[in-house]
């Protein structure tokens, strides 16, 4: 009996006797036994309920018999039993298996998306499947897919930003643990495509277990089975003749998996090598190419230990190299940077039953590395046409993480509804230690005259460390069939603030019965963002000297008083509507809105004519409102379609990023952030190619092959222009980027070939050719002012994979 099944044991000796009614109870599990929660078990037309957090259920039926019963769970296959005997005799398990494309599962349908009237969250989600099918670009990095989910924005710098968030104030998970980066609170992690099962945005009407104001972003992998699996993807490089014949990607992942122990014990493991080499056509052959390889390793193992007790345990390991980091089209070789990255991150998790209450208990450490070094000593020049010489910053940074967590969902209690509670702690204690040293800088007129010289001085050495702990409590009240509401309250404690405020968070959703398969859900929640230590590392830094021709120097620097910090506060209100629509579409209308105060931010603090200091306070305040519409459908057993419209605005009292490297001496104003885009309309999904559309003799050569599309649309970016002697021109974020539009196209035919499944593909990237720039010279008095640089251009991808046996 599985770990979950020993909870519905439970479940079903402690149910109270209902009058002319039968209640099964049961467990719904995975292929290794794990809970699935969020399971929607469905019995005929006459009844359904929803699996809790241990994977157990109840359903309320008239009486015992034979019916029809159907399991939904969105990255699984969906389960349709239609003679199934149902009685209180015994707990029935029910076993899902995730999503999988192999020879021996390619025809199981797929779930389709449900309403289900015991979730009060907004949970955006992408299986693994639509991330190996979806054509976008840089297939190979799971990162690349976020933006693929509708309030997900990814700016000119490839950083994605939540909810119009900063990338800091999204909590990153990897199976349950924090992954984000030790130092700045982004997600630098990188993992084959192929190991990632799900990945599981909490958009809005988050759970107090979450911590993130704009949301939790949760990545799900693999775990072996009793089955032996094996797969390999991209095996033979592609050519470029850009400047020369050469290799300019080359991606040949592995993957393996199955039993150290049938029934008791399994594996998972993914390797993904990875080299790249991009070629600008703008710049001298020789001077035009940047390339890096990387290589990201995933093992994953785990054992029941008992029927009552799980034991799983994970090692990621990252590194990477980077020649020329940087390049552009205002930035020749010899102004780049070559960068060395290296990451690991072990994990071990305990999950037991101890009197019908699920518990899980865990540790996890972290430890990442970077270092980025200049290719020389030459003076470094900002001039109107670009920069030259050798870039002034020469920056290590070490950073480590050691995070526990205990976790526990108690066995369910009858009052007024069902209540399932839930507690938890998690604490993480991280510290970095950086050097970040510089050299002399000069900004020039396009006649080479010196408008001003920065030079830097003070220890280049920063250290900064924090300890915080969150605690969490949550009732998950399913007060009826029709009405469900979460309450909960959530503390976050930090060594910096000494601080423990409570997060309040309030959620309901309501099926009315009189408007068959819809829900409306609402809620509202205050939310504490932690501190990053790339912040606190500012109050070490350096300070700079900006002499301007013909003035005297004045000095630049960050003060930080950590005493006076606080907490950063936001308040996330939303409401949804959500149902099924005509032609078996599913539609979704969501409006959400973000408000944040206290946020950290710099803003000049005195001002002179030899000193200009930026004082780090909680004056920030930003605002993030969004309406979405969106529609669904999967049809064909496992094809889907997915098209959203948002308008959305992002906006903070804070736009001027103040730097000592390039100082501004213009006073704080508001303005739109940087990733804002008002207009967004996203569309993706792959359908199959119908041999009837063809003559009899090309339908051997048709076989099993896919159309895949991807069409993204949003208004461009806005951005800051300035002048030569360190002032804003014009109002922040006054002038935009061109409209983003990419149109993107896939087709892949899977085939047999010596009794083994494979498959090739081939993508064509930005197919209308756009420029899409994602780079501006925005020096006002530059003879090239608002000249772009175009983004992604026009590329053909090939990718062949091999899928399992026959």
């Amino acid at each position: 009996m599985s770990l979950a099944a020993k909870l519905a044991v439970v479940a079903i000796t402690a149910a109270p006797l209902v009058l002319a009614a039968v209640t099964i109870t049961g467990s719904v599990v995975d292929e290794t036994g794990n809970p699935v929660p969020g399971a929607r078990v469905m019995v005929d037309t006459i009844a359904a309920a929803t699996s809790d957090a241990a994977g157990v259920y109840r359903v309320d039926i008239p009486a015992a018999g034979t019916y029809q019963l159907r399991v939904v769970r969105e990255g699984f296959f969906l389960l349709i039993n239609k003679d199934t005997r149902l009685d209180a005799s015994a707990p029935i398990d029910i076993h899902l298996n995730h999503l999988k494309e192999l020879a021996e599962s390619i025809n199981v349908p797929y779930s389709p998306p449900v309403v289900d009237p015991e979730r009060t969250e907004e949970v955006k989600r992408l299986d693994g499947q639509a991330i190996l099918n979806l054509p976008y670009a840089g297939s190979q990095d799971y990162r690349r897919a976020l933006p693929l989910m509708s309030g997900a924005i990814q700016d000119n710098g490839g950083q994605v930003h939540f909810n119009g968030g900063e990338t800091h104030e999204t909590s990153y998970r990897l199976d349950g643990f924090d992954i984000a980066n030790p130092a700045s609170g982004g997600l630098s992690a990188r993992m084959s495509v192929d190991t990632v099962q799900a990945v599981e945005w909490n958009s809005d009407r988050m759970p107090a277990e979450d911590k993130g104001s704009a949301g939790t972003v949760e990545i799900r992998t693999e775990m072996g089975d009793d089955r032996w699996r094996f797969g390999a993807t991209n095996p033979i490089p592609s050519i470029e003749t850009t400047s020369g014949l050469h290799v300019n990607h080359w991606s040949p992942r592995l993957m393996a998996s199955g039993p150290i122990r049938k029934g008791k014990a399994w594996f998972h493991t993914a390797l993904d090598p990875f080299y790249s080499a991009n070629t600008l056509s703008s710049l001298p052959g020789g001077q035009n190419r940047t390339a890096s390889f990387t290589v990201s390793d995933l093992n994953r193992f785990q054992w029941n230990v008992s029927d009552w007790q799980t034991l799983t345990g994970s090692v990621l390991y990252d590194r990477g190299n980077t020649w020329r980091y940087g390049l552009s089209f205002l930035n020749p070789a010899e102004t780049t940077v070559n960068q060395r990255s290296s990451l690991m991150v072990a994990a071990i998790k305990d999950q037991f039953i101890v009197n019908g209450n699920l518990v899980e208990a865990g540790f996890a450490s972290t430890r990442d590395y970077m270092r980025s070094s200049p290719l020389g000593s030459a003076a470094y020049l900002i001039t109107p046409f670009g920069s030259s010489g050798n870039y002034f910053r020469d920056q290590t940074s070490r950073s480590r993480r050691q995070e526990v967590l205990v976790n526990v969902s108690f066995k369910p209690l009858k009052a007024g509804g069902t209540h399932q509670f839930r507690a938890g702690t998690d604490i993480e204690n991280s510290d970095l230690d950086q050097t970040i040293a510089r050299h002399n800088l000069s900004v020039v007129r396009a006649d080479n005259s010196v408008v001003r010289t920065i030079e830097f001085t003070g220890m280049p050495r920063q250290a900064a460390d924090n300890l915080e702990v969150y605690t969490y409590a949550v009732d998950h009240w399913i007060a009826g069939p029709t009405l469900t509401f979460d309450i909960g309250f959530r503390t976050h404690w930090n060594r910096v603030t000494g601080s423990a405020p409570p997060a309040p968070r309030l959620a309901a959703s309501w099926a009315p019965k009189a408007v068959h398969g819809v829900k409306v859900s609402a809620g509202w929640g205050v939310y504490y963002d932690p501190i990053t230590l790339a912040l606190l590392a500012l109050s070490e830094d350096q300070t700079s000297r900006t002499t301007l021709t013909g003035a005297a120097p004045m000095e630049t620097r960050y003060i930080v008083n950590l005493d006076a910090l606080k907490t950063p506060r936001f308040t996330v209100a939303s409401i949804s509507a959500e149902g099924a629509l005509p032609h078996n579409f599913f539609g979704r209308v969501n409006v959400t809105s973000r408000q944040g105060s206290r946020e950290f931010a710099f803003d000049q603090f005195r001002v002179s004519p030899v000193l200009n200091e930026y004082l780090a306070d909680n004056s920030q305040h930003s605002s993030y409102r969004a309406a979405e519409f969106a529609v669904r459908r999967t049809f064909r057993a496992k094809y889907q379609w997915f098209a959203a419209y948002t308008r959305s605005i992002a906006r903070t009292n804070t736009a001027i990023a103040y730097t000592i490297e390039n100082p501004l001496l213009t006073p704080q104003a508001a303005g739109r952030q940087p990733w804002d885009a008002p207009n967004r309309l996203l569309m993706w999904g792959w359908a199959p190619v119908q041999q009837k559309w063809f003559p009899s003799f090309l339908r051997p050569i048709v076989g099993d092959t896919d159309l895949q599309l991807l069409a993204d649309y949003r208004t461009g970016f806005a951005f800051n222009s300035t002048t030569e002697t360190g002032y804003l021109a014009g109002a922040p974020g006054s002038r935009r980027y061109p409209d983003f539009l990419s149109v993107n196209l896939g087709i892949e035919r899977r085939f047999h070939f010596h009794g083994y499944l494979w498959a090739w593909r081939a993508s064509l990237i930005n197919a209308l050719g756009r420029s899409n720039p994602n780079f501006v010279n925005n020096d006002a008095d530059s003879p090239q002012y608002l000249t772009f640089a175009r983004g992604q251009a026009r590329a053909v991808n090939f990718r062949v994979r091999f899928l399992g046996k026959k």
